[in-house]
């Protein structure tokens, strides 16, 4: 058994607000831990939106505390080949998840300690619907966690997971080859550069090159740097470079989505 100081299940879904699914996942874990605390990261990931999901899910869980556990439930594969995996981390994080891609971030950016198949099915509900895992798996293991069950007895190690396509951004010169990583609720394109991989001096001018399109961008620290429905390059609060238009929707302009490629040049 573990000690569970901060009995903590944070949610992400692509479930929204109408229906009775997260009402049920939540029922769920209150009637195995009736004192477990319960955060909505958020359930309006866009359907099936595996990407959106593994990187707000990552940006979230580093401010959340020590032995916090994460339920992450997009999920298109549900009631297929595909597992249900708990990966922990150093600090003692734990993140229940399909194995469809969507830990990409945590997995990349976090130290994982370990990854295990859930298959106790003393941990999970007695009956178990083909089409709603994360009531019936997820929510059942997540709450019996935060009661100080013990997570190596989840299932065996697993060696490896399925990982998104994620690429490391690319200097040559006065260019950089980077990918977008997020489109945020505003239209802001965040990219794969964290802030140190290049500097930029302030007002410097950038061409920016999507997939769909070219743009001329200034490098500012904020909006405010550059006038109404002008293009900024910035750092962002993820500490990656972001490019936006002050007062519109920059990617729905353009079309742009994440895994697209993107070029930098000054």
């Amino acid at each position: 058994m573990i000690e569970v100081v901060n009995p903590l299940i944070a949610l992400i879904t692509d479930f929204g607000n109408r229906d009775h699914f997260v009402g049920a996942i939540k029922g769920t874990i209150l009637t195995i831990n009736p004192n477990a605390i319960i955060v909505d990261i958020s359930h309006e990931i866009p359907k099936f939106d595996i990407w959106t999901a593994g990187f707000i899910l990552y940006n979230a869980a580093k401010f959340f505390p020590k032995r916090s556990i994460f339920v992450a439930v997009v999920d298109p594969e549900v009631g297929g080949k595909r597992k249900i995996i708990l990966l922990k981390t150093t600090d003692e994080k734990f993140f229940i998840a399909p194995d469809n891609g969507l830990l990409t971030f945590v997995h990349n950016n976090l130290k994982v300690a370990w990854i295990r198949e859930i298959r106790n099915r003393k941990m999970m509900l007695p009956d178990i619907s083909h089409t709603f895992h994360g009531r019936d798996i997820m929510a059942p293991v997540a709450a019996h966690l935060s009661l100080g069950a013990n997570p190596e007895n989840v299932g065996p190690i697993l060696k490896r997971i399925k990982l998104l396509n994620v690429e490391d951004p690319e200097r040559i010169g006065k260019t950089i080859y980077g990918q977008i990583w997020h489109i945020d609720d505003f239209g802001n394109v965040i990219t794969n550069i964290p802030r140190g991989f290049v500097k930029f001096s302030p007002h410097k001018k950038l061409e920016v090159t999507f997939q769909t399109a070219s743009l001329k961008a200034i490098f500012g620290e904020t909006f405010a740097d550059v006038a109404e429905k002008e293009n900024v390059a910035y750092f962002g609060s993820s500490g990656l470079l972001e490019i936006a238009r002050n007062r519109g929707d920059l990617a729905k302009e353009l079309k742009v989505k994440t895994g697209q490629r993107i070029i930098i040049r000054w």
